[in-house]
């Protein structure tokens, strides 16, 4: 990651609004690009069998830090395919801070609480349970049904993603951290402001937060976190409403000598449910394995979940992923991955009816280039 030093008079040469007496702030460029050829099949009807994806993002962070001991500054990532189309660049993430001994307030578009203090499986290269592996499975076929891809919220407790909100974490101390977040609208980021209530299939007030421990003992690395979520639902009579959901999740990690264990569970309650739909259970839990040792790491994962998928129309009653993946540093920042993935699920539509059965397997080989 480049960085480049600007002080208030360098500033002040090039923004008429800079003042000199501006503290230093430290200007960091980075990102990633990565490349993916995934080759796939299972029984959804007319899949494709190969495609390519690639995904690449700009990441620009100001730090800066004043007399007082006040750290402060802001971040900005740039993605592909954010925007209203496969080729646009749009913003992912962007979001202002204020931190010091006190812990740090963060404000803007992010992940909150319960996403940033979440402790899961490990993964490596691709991440497996967690990757970008079924982005070649998932597909609205002609049975309208949503196939191959996971449940709406993954292996990861739902959390209100990118949508604009205020986060307060804690410092760590004693290996502990907790934290908090709000957001006034899930379907909210940037610019936009939701000026009417029940527009929108979304939520509203939705409140994250978590607590997590990092430790170290006799060589062996340990974390261990609890984390929960809640929001309102909205919508109206043409379109629908979502139900209120309280959701948790805990999970763990156990390492040594560069082997690292670990799992979670999620109770996702009554997320991403329609009114009107067919209760059912929502849940997921998963385990994981990694071993690193030098340039090389390997890991295999496996979920086994049961709830509803994306677009709420579809409801997963049985939805079981496994696989492994290795990756490879060539050189650095430079790595070469893959991964192999199977899927073995029941699905059905939310407001019942049939359960279809779909069974498929994912390859993917790609490269990925941090700089």
């Amino acid at each position: 990651m480049k960085r480049i030093l600007l002080t208030g008079t360098a500033l002040a040469s090039g923004m008429l609004f800079a003042s000199v007496a501006q503290a230093q702030i430290t200007v960091s460029l980075g990102g990633y690009t990565e490349f993916f050829a995934g080759f796939y099949e299972d029984d959804a009807p007319g899949r494709t069998d190969r495609e390519f994806q690639l995904e690449t993002e700009i990441v620009i962070r100001a730090d800066g830090k004043a007399d007082n001991g006040l750290l402060y500054g802001a971040k900005v990532e740039l993605q592909n395919s954010t925007g209203g189309s496969s080729t646009s660049v749009g913003t992912d993430e962007a979001s202002v801070y204020l931190g010091g001994t006190w812990g740090r307030l963060e404000l803007g578009d992010f992940d909150g609480a319960a996403d940033t203090l979440k402790i899961y499986a490990p993964v490596i290269g691709i991440e497996q349970v967690d990757g970008d592996a079924y982005d070649f499975l998932g597909a609205e076929s002609d049975t309208g049904l949503s196939l191959g891809s996971q449940i709406a919220f993954g292996i990861h407790i739902p959390n209100s993603s990118d949508a604009t909100k205020v986060m307060y974490l804690t410092p760590r101390f004693a290996g502990f951290q907790a934290g908090v977040s709000y957001a006034p609208e899930s379907d909210s980021q940037g610019q936009n402001v939701v000026a009417l209530e029940d527009v929108n299939l979304s939520y509203k007030d939705w409140i994250e937060g978590g607590i997590n421990y990092t430790g170290e003992f006799a060589g062996f690395s340990v974390a261990a976190g609890a984390t929960i979520s809640t929001a309102s639902g909205q919508g109206n009579p043409v379109i629908g409403t979502l139900e209120d959901f309280t959701a948790w999740n805990v999970g763990g990690q156990v390492g040594y000598a560069g082997f690292v264990l670990g799992g979670g569970y999620v109770e996702a309650d009554d997320f991403n449910v329609p009114t009107g739909a067919v209760e059912n259970d929502q849940s997921v839990w998963h385990i994981g394995v990694s071993y690193t040792a030098g340039p090389i790491a390997v890991g295999a994962s496996y979920m086994d979940a049961e709830g509803y998928k994306g677009d709420s129309s579809t409801y997963a009653s049985d939805y079981k992923s496994y696989g492994v993946g290795v990756a490879y540093t060539l050189a650095p920042g430079l790595v070469v991955q893959s991964d192999l993935m199977f899927v073995d699920e029941d699905v059905r539509p939310a407001t019942a009816g049939p359960t279809f059965s779909n069974e498929g397997y994912v390859f993917v080989v790609g490269t990925r280039l941090d700089f």
